[in-house]
């Protein structure tokens, strides 16, 4: 039996895969006090099952007819085992209500069949069993619904197996479980001893002891598997989980990967299809697709223009309705915009049902080896080039798209390699006070800035094929396609996070220190709010001595960023203001795991605040890019980040929360979510904050939820149709531009003159690429020149420095204080000298 708590407002979806025709589902549950709802759907495709009289419901049955009137003027005796459609008049007449949301989402999916509807059961009272016989092989879905409940959880306790005579070996699997290691969901906790749990269906479950209540569970057949076999790694991404585990012996890693292995290869065995599938005629189909999505886009195009057309006329009518000839004009695009509606919906229906069946085809053919693509075969590049026609939403940017491709678990081999819990740097500035005066206006001014990217974004890269052979690695050291990047680099990225710098001008003008730690706090969280716009790229990597300033006399900061490492990828940022001084030196690793993205931004940032003897730190807690393969693609932070006050120690916990509810495929309708809570140095509370990243966060006036105070709001992005340009913000914009601040005067090595992510942001993506190549070329021939002459590599305007506040170590000898790259205060005295040193390297 399993035991798990499913939350108010949610489903809990327990999969199973029966891999012939013939074999049996059972289950039985029960909840305590309260009750719960239950369904039964299959997933097919476009193949739809009747509803089958081989549903039985022993003791429900039995409750209903004792307590229902006679059906149809039939004895209750008469029916051993209703039908499903019985079920279905007895449910309505004993309790009308309307579909659940769990039910409405999973109906509304043409390749979801519902077997038995969503209905109440009286769990608590009775235990519920049933059983089906199935007809056709596939993945089911038991739905266990709670969206009814506003705020009450249910403890649910269930058990599934699935019977048949498809041979000896299949009905004598039994369930595998022991103890194994597992890595905890936040960042320098190690790992813990957990419990785990593979059932015969396929679902692989764990829990602090053997006999305690389920804390996760994920279906073996829907995710991805990758292996280390010399550090006995397990990980398990199923799109929106990952499971990091480690075996406690040689034996124990044998025992796991073979039973999952078992798992996979049955999968792929027992859902061929009827007939074989050429990847030839796979992606023919693709291009049928690619055909249906241009001439939607190009209806659309149409129907979006008409549309805002219409809405200026109506504008015009409503202060000069005399004028006929807008009359006429408005009667003329009505007509035209219907005929454009039905264009889209008959374009829209055809697309959907071709994509349907690409989607069944890639999902067999991904089953076997990869696939080659034929030659004289045209589609990617059209397939690169669509793009979306969508209208500019609010700032709380929410998908709704209830939808995912299956692929079938994947096993991957990770090279011996990957580096396991590394040490990571922080840094620090031994300038702990700001100059009183510090003028911007003598460094140049800008009087307007662009509002816009020169090129929209360039085509969605094709993640599966890229990621497909870099799974657990970092991919940061990799070369990727250029189609992967957006246009700004680590550098500039960096800077972005001061988009929200009056926070600190905030918290230095508060009186109290409570309350400037909250604001820092606050500014730290600050920096999250774009990425809600940004998903599936990655900024591009900076070369050996590459450099960036950012100069913002509107907003009264300097900033100045260098690379500092090249393996590992290190930088170090310095950025100053009347008010405050924050720098940081960060490692950059990013990671994919099968079906997410992982991105680890590991080290430590310093905040001195002008006017006061406050020195704060924090670090950050991993991002995590979503379903990149297939479904809904999003971005969660998830995690604790502690901001100290080490004059006063005084702290601030943020709690990053792992998102919950939505369907089935789509991203979590309760995400984004963050609680902040600022203690003393005795650990008493004084503070309290509450709300989103990608929103803005209140203050619990006196710890009081009732009473709320707005501390900062997401502003909008700022430039029109911010989707076709990579999501980017209007400061964000601004990062790469030349202003006559920077024209002529900043030094050759900086990224604003990088070429290839110039071409690249001009939308010259090919031309891009080779360049990319070449500097990248470039940079391996000049290091080793540097290595074959004796001559160690040194940033310029950083120095490692101790650092007392560093996390770890950082690439220094007999010395375990902790080291970290330090601005070392020569590159701006040296920019209004103009007299940069001779020795700087041509990067480009």
């Amino acid at each position: 039996m399993e035991v798990v708590q499913v939350q108010p407002r949610d489903s809990y979806l327990h999969y199973v895969h029966v891999p012939a025709k013939g074999m049996t589902i059972r289950w039985s549950f029960t909840t305590k006090r309260k009750n719960i709802a239950f369904g039964l759907f299959q997933r097919l495709g476009t193949t739809r099952l009747q509803s089958s009289s081989d549903i039985v419901f022993p003791q429900w049955q039995q409750q209903r007819q004792l307590s229902l009137p006679n059906v149809d003027g039939q004895d209750p005796s008469d029916d051993d085992k209703p039908s499903a459609d019985t079920l279905s008049v007895a449910s309505r007449r004993r309790r009308p209500r309307a579909k659940s949301t769990a039910s409405n989402k999973l109906r509304g999916q043409d390749d979801f069949v519902e077997i038995i509807p969503i209905d109440h059961c009286n769990s608590a009272d009775v235990k519920v069993e049933g059983s089906y016989v199935v007809r056709q092989p596939g993945n089911f879905v038991l739905v266990f619904d709670n969206t009814f409940s506003k705020t009450t959880p249910k403890s649910l306790t269930f058990s599934v197996t699935v019977v048949g005579t498809k041979d000896e070996s299949q009905n004598q699997r039994k369930d595998i479980s022991g103890w194994i290691l597992k890595k905890r969901r936040k960042k320098l906790q190690g790992w813990a001893k957990r419990w785990l749990q593979l059932s015969s269906t396929g679902v692989l479950s764990y829990s602090t002891t053997p006999n305690s209540i389920t804390r996760g569970s994920i279906q073996i057949v829907m995710a991805t598997v990758s292996l280390n076999p010399q550090q006995r790694l397990i990980h398990i991404d199923s799109g929106t989980m990952l499971y990091h585990l480690k075996a406690l012996s040689v034996d124990d890693y044998e025992m796991w990967t073979k039973a999952l292995r078992d798992f996979r290869n049955e999968g792929q065995q027992t859902q061929q299809p009827e007939t074989f599938i050429t990847p030839e005629r796979a992606w023919s189909e693709v291009e049928q697709g690619v055909r249906g999505s241009t001439a939607l886009t190009t209806n659309l195009s149409q129907y979006v223009r008409n549309a805002d057309i219409m809405k200026d006329l109506l504008y015009e009518v409503s202060k000069r309705s005399g004028l006929e000839d807008i009359q006429e004009k408005l009667a003329e695009l009505t007509l035209q915009l219907n005929k454009d509606k039905e264009s889209v919906m008959e374009a829209a229906e055809d697309q959907r049902k071709q994509w349907h069946t690409v989607q069944d085809m890639l999902h067999s053919v991904l089953q076997g080896e990869p696939v080659s693509r034929p030659s004289g075969v045209t589609f990617a590049d059209d397939l690169q080039a669509r793009h979306n026609i969508t209208r500019e939403r609010p700032v709380s940017v929410r998908a709704s798209v209830f939808s995912e491709q299956f692929f079938d678990a994947q096993e991957i081999l990770l090279s011996g390699d990957e580096d396991d819990d590394e040490d990571y740097c922080g840094s620090v500035s031994d300038k702990t006070k700001i100059r009183e005066s510090l003028d911007l206006t003598r460094l140049g001014e800008c009087n307007q800035r662009r509002k816009c990217l020169p090129s929209p974004s360039a085509a969605d890269p094709a993640y599966l094929s890229i990621f497909r052979k870099n799974v657990g690695k970092d991919l940061s050291q990799i070369t990727m396609p250029i189609s992967m990047n957006e246009p700004i680099n680590l550098l500039q990225k960096a800077c972005e996070e001061l988009e929200y710098s009056e926070l600190l001008d905030k918290a230095a003008s508060s009186a109290t220190s409570m309350e400037r730690l909250m604001y820092v706090a606050v500014f730290a969280i600050s920096g999250y709010a774009s990425s809600q716009f940004r998903i599936g790229r990655k900024p591009f990597n900076p070369l050996m001595t590459e450099t960036y300033e950012n100069i913002r006399p509107d907003k009264g900061f300097r900033f100045v960023a260098e690379k500092v490492s090249h393996r590992p990828l290190m930088i170090a940022a310095h950025a100053e203001s009347r008010n405050y001084s924050l720098w940081q030196c960060t490692k950059i690793k990013s990671k994919f795991w099968g079906k997410s993205m992982e991105f680890m931004t590991e080290g430590t940032y310093h905040i001195t605040l002008a006017g006061h003897n406050d020195h704060y730190t924090y670090t950050k807690p991993s991002s995590w890019a979503r379903n990149m393969i297939a479904g809904e693609k999003y971005v969660e932070h998830v995690g604790e980040m502690k901001v100290i006050n080490h004059s006063t120690g005084e702290y601030g916990i943020v709690t990053f929360k792992e998102g919950k509810g939505g369907g089935l495929f789509s991203a979590p309708t309760k995400r984004n979510e963050l609680v902040a809570t600022f203690h003393d140095a005795n650990g008493t509370l004084h503070k309290r904050v509450v709300g989103t990243w990608s929103e803005g966060v209140t203050e619990e006036v006196d710890l009081n939820s009732e009473k709320l105070s707005i501390l900062w709001r997401v502003q909008p992005p700022g430039i029109d149709n911010y989707q076709q340009y990579y999501g980017f913000t209007k400061f964000c914009v601004e990062l790469n531009e030349i202003t006559p601040i920077e024209e002529g005067k900043i030094p050759k090595t900086d990224t604003r003159l990088r070429p290839d992510q110039r071409l690249y942001e001009n939308g010259k993506v090919e031309v891009a690429e080779e360049m990319k190549q070449q500097l990248e070329q470039k940079q391996r021939d000049r290091r080793r020149e540097l290595e074959e002459a004796g001559i160690e590599w040194k940033p310029r305007w950083f120095t490692l420095k101790q650092d007392e506040y560093a996390s770890l170590s950082v690439n220094h000898e007999d010395d375990n204080s902790g080291y970290t790259w330090q601005y070392n205060g020569q590159y701006w005295p040296t920019r209004e000298s103009g007299n940069w040193p001779e020795d700087i390297f041509d990067l480009w």
